[in-house]
């Protein structure tokens, strides 16, 4: 009599083939929806159908991840089109440093984390320094200018972020606290109190923008 056969487990399927720009593309989509904090290697895996250390093996641990989607999402900034006019090229790169983290927050949480810029930011970065240098200022000068530039974006980017989160019609806190001293203390402030939210809007970044370079330009050593 013929012994009864187990049956057989079913074997496991391999993980499906992935490549290096589908993994980038789910990052990417995974931080656009939910941020910084939404974005790990497990999750990731998972949405992708695959395991860990299948991710590692294409991009390495998560900070290369996030590398590899910071160069990828920059790479049309690396390509834009610069006028000759120096002043205008200046205008034209933080503009559309400025467009470009207005909307997309994630980035600047990466940036916050220690994460470097992607490779098409920092090609604007040169061609903003050259554009100083071109005008009369030593390479170091350009350098003091560019992060003098960078900060003052920085801070108007926080300062959208931070009117963003709070519900709609409510005034700012500092706000408050102006109207709180009063116009004898803060004469000035009071004076410019109905248009404050206006400096967190493209048109007052902008505005600010000029105001800076101007003065730069009037000192190019």
């Amino acid at each position: 009599m013929a012994e009864k056969m187990e049956p057989r487990s079913p074997r496991l399927g391999r993980p499906p083939t992935i490549t290096s720009e589908q993994i980038v593309e789910e990052a990417k989509r995974q931080l656009q929806s939910g941020g910084a904090d939404a974005l790990s290697m497990r999750a990731l895996a998972k949405s992708l159908g695959t395991t860990p250390m299948a991710l590692y093996r294409h991009v390495g641990d998560k900070e290369q991840l996030i590398s590899a989607v910071l160069d990828a999402y920059s790479q049309d900034l690396g390509s834009l089109v610069l006028p000759q006019d120096q002043v205008g090229r200046i205008r034209l790169i933080f503009t559309a440093i400025f467009e470009t983290l207005a909307s997309e927050r994630w980035i600047i949480e990466l940036l916050q984390r220690g994460g470097r810029g992607g490779s098409g930011a920092v090609v604007l970065v040169d061609r903003a320094m050259a554009a100083c240098v071109e005008l009369g200022m030593s390479p170091r000068r350009a350098l003091l200018v560019y992060r003098a530039l960078w900060n003052y974006t920085l801070g108007a980017l926080l300062n959208i972020y931070d009117d963003s989160a709070r519900p709609e019609g409510s005034v700012s806190p500092l706000a408050i606290k102006i109207r709180e001293i009063g116009p004898a203390e803060l004469p000035v402030l009071n004076e410019v109190l109905e248009d404050w939210p206006a400096g967190t809007t493209t048109d007052g970044y902008l505005e600010g923008l000029d105001i800076l370079i101007d003065g730069y330009l009037r000192s190019p050593a």
